[in-house]
């Protein structure tokens, strides 16, 4: 697998997000309904090591490029 681009956002908010779409979050948080205090970005070279890496095959061919 090719290296891939690791992005961490940290959004706080009122309210129970886990049942909001990512859009609508990043929405309230760029609004200020919510507040986003991090966000960073790393390239991972082996993103099958990672312990984040949940085992999508969305990357493989045919996949996103």
């Amino acid at each position: 697998m090719r290296p891939l681009w690791k992005t961490t956002i940290v959004i706080w908010s009122e309210y129970y997000a886990g049942d909001v779409e990512l859009e609508d979050l990043a929405h309230n948080a760029t609004s200020q309904d919510a507040y986003c205090s991090k966000q960073a970005s790393v390239r991972v070279e082996n993103p099958q090591r990672d312990p984040d890496w949940d085992g999508t095959k969305i990357f493989e061919e045919g996949g996103v490029t």
